[in-house]
């Protein structure tokens, strides 16, 4: 058996894109001009988030999930859904495994 990280959802908690997450409150950040720089925990370099990842950030202040995020982005940008939810689930991905976003109720 695989051990799943923290951040990982399983499917106990129903459809992935229904899995709620946000962004660890306990991590340094900063937000530039056109980006947001993040301090994972134990890290050397920051993570940057361009175009919409910004967007993304602020976003994942709040319990969110895949669904959320999409359709919110969508509605914002005028673009099509299937794409915005593989972009954005591309992102949460590097998120969750940088260890700057965690499961959230």
């Amino acid at each position: 058996m695989s051990s799943s990280s923290s951040s990982a959802p399983s499917r106990e908690h129903g459809p992935l894109s229904e899995f709620r997450r946000r962004r660890r409150p306990d991590l340094l950040w900063r937000r530039s001009l056109d980006a947001v720089l993040v301090l994972p925990l134990d890290a050397d370099e920051a993570l940057t988030l361009a175009g919409t990842g910004p967007e993304v950030w602020d976003l994942l202040e709040s319990p969110i999930s895949l669904t959320d995020l999409t359709a919110e982005l969508a509605a914002r940008h005028d673009a099509d859904r299937t794409v915005v939810e593989a972009d954005v689930a591309a992102l949460l991905d590097r998120l969750a495994v940088a260890g700057v976003v965690e499961p959230a109720p």
